[in-house]
């Protein structure tokens, strides 16, 4: 009888570290930049990107979406409310499924490549 118990609480222990697996959230991480072009100029550096990350992405308006197996991307382009020339910012948030670095490192990257191209 004694053993019941202890099964019991063995039992709800793994329901609860298991249903915690299923329930985590992805690590997001985010940053802008300006980019000295105007929008359109913001999205063919954008689409130029990437171009060299050889994924599947979907292209909105002002944005464009990529995909990884464990994470996703999104960048925006938008006209830099607080330049007085048709300066456009880069907007990026990241998310990966288990780690922050990755996807702070990710939108890091992304950005100096932005910045860098011509």
């Amino acid at each position: 009888m004694k053993l019941f118990p202890l099964f019991s609480i063995g039992l709800l222990g793994l329901i609860f570290t298991t249903s915690g697996a299923a329930i985590a959230t992805p690590e997001i991480a985010s940053g802008d930049r300006r980019l000295g072009t105007d929008l359109e100029g913001c999205l063919l550096r954008v689409d130029t990107y990437i171009d060299t990350l050889d994924i599947q992405i979907l292209r909105g308006e002002i944005d464009r979406t990529g995909y990884f197996n464990d994470g996703a991307f999104r960048i925006l382009c938008y006209p830099d409310p607080y330049a007085e020339d048709e300066t456009s910012l880069a907007v990026i948030f990241a998310a990966h499924d288990s780690d922050p670095e990755v996807a702070a490192t990710f939108v890091q990257v992304a950005l100096n490549n932005l910045a860098e191209q011509p």
